[in-house]
């Protein structure tokens, strides 16, 4: 049974799952960026359910069908087909990912996905973070890796780039739209004001690229809460003129270059670069 406690709202997780699910648009391998591992592990062994469960109904619909006894096992820890990997000691070495490879090769019990979750992945050695890029780069359709870390940017280029990323954010109430965060935002959807306002942006927004990226997973964090909720006034002062499609690839493009920023020397090319893809450029 799903805890009522927990408010989905808080992250537009359920959003994100249910959009995925529905559209039959599954991928080979997902990045699940936590607050606790502990509470927030609930939220994967929701995804995982939404995976296998075969009725398929939305996460808003109850993933406790009583039809089938899947969610059962995973909540209970027993099924067959699910595999989670966590630290031995201070990190996860290259022997558990071995093992994981070794057990994957084997065909499902269940006539289903099977699937395996790295929790704490950002601590992944680096001989087992090599172990486990090959396995990324050779999807099986059959197999789904799940990759839990409390921060992305810790985890390799290599293996973020291989993967889709969902986030289990605060609850709606801990992300304040405070001035500095909307103003950014009126400055993105208002299209050449970005370079017009640079020297504000820069000095008054993002004085550097730690702020830089809270700033943008910020934004991109409200720009999902809009899509799944159009009725947020605040919000829909600024995006309200925006179709679906723009607010997503205004999502892709910012998600894209938040991979990159942590391997950017010079903050202000990235900056300048961000900008310009923004604004349609290339």
């Amino acid at each position: 049974m799903i805890n009522s406690s927990y408010n989905y709202d808080k992250s537009n997780f359920c959003f994100q799952v249910d959009k995925i699910i529905q559209s039959n648009r599954l991928s080979h391998a997902y990045i699940i960026q936590v607050n606790n591992y502990e509470k927030d592990f609930l939220f994967v062994k929701i995804f995982v359910k939404s995976i296998l469960c075969k009725q398929k109904k939305k996460i808003s619909d109850s993933l406790d069908c009583k039809e089938c006894n899947i969610c059962s096992l995973i909540d209970n820890n027993n099924y067959p087909d699910l595999y989670i990997v966590e630290p031995d000691g201070k990190d996860i070495k290259k022997g558990q990912l071995i093992g994981l490879q070794k057990e994957f090769q084997n065909k499902s019990l269940l006539d289903n996905k099977r699937i395996y979750v790295i929790k704490e992945a950002d601590k992944l050695n680096e001989s087992a973070a090599n172990t486990i890029l090959k396995f990324l780069e050779e999807p099986n359709d059959n197999i789904v890796a799940i990759l839990v870390t409390t921060n992305r940017y810790k985890m390799l280029e290599t293996i973020l780039s291989r993967c889709q990323v969902l986030s289990v954010d605060f609850e709606k109430d801990d992300l304040v739209y405070s001035d500095e965060l909307l103003e950014l935002i009126d400055y993105i959807v208002s299209g050449d004001s970005l370079f017009i306002n640079y020297s504000i942006i820069v000095d008054k927004i993002l004085c550097d690229k730690v702020i830089a990226a809270k700033m943008f997973d910020d934004v991109n964090r409200l720009f999902i809460t809009y899509l799944s909720n159009k009725n947020d006034l605040i919000l829909s002062k600024y995006l309200s003129k925006l179709s679906d499609d723009d607010i997503v690839s205004y999502i892709s493009i910012i998600e894209e270059y938040l991979k990159k920023i942590e391997f950017n020397v010079n903050y202000k090319l990235w900056l300048d670069s961000l900008f310009a893809r923004l604004l349609g450029g290339e």
